[in-house]
């Protein structure tokens, strides 16, 4: 990587977030520097990955655990029940020409 290619960023911690910060990278034979790189990098990629627990995801169990389900009713007839019961009192209308026809 090119200098120009290269930026910088920087933070702060309190003296126990850098005790711990400086601990772990010892433990991980890595300076400062390279841990602090690797930390960035890994938060990056946490943050792309698609969260389980997101509501575009948990919508569909929210609903089967809601007392929705229990309480909706619906009316679920046949095409045949419901010809039975209409009172047949024509009303004329005409049907549009077909357009898939026209193209």
């Amino acid at each position: 990587m090119s200098s120009n290619d290269t930026k910088y960023v920087q933070t702060e911690l309190n003296d126990e977030e850098y005790k711990r910060f400086r601990k772990f990278a010892e433990e991980h034979g890595l300076s400062l520097k390279e841990a602090g790189h690797e930390a960035v990098l890994e938060w990056i990629e946490r943050q792309q990955q698609t969260d389980p627990n997101d509501a575009a995801f948990t919508v569909l169990d929210d609903l089967d655990n809601s007392s929705l389900l229990r309480t909706a009713h619906t009316d679920a007839r046949e095409e045949d029940d419901l010809v039975e019961e209409w009172p047949g009192n024509d009303e004329s209308f005409v049907l549009p020409e077909d357009l898939s026809s026209n193209s």
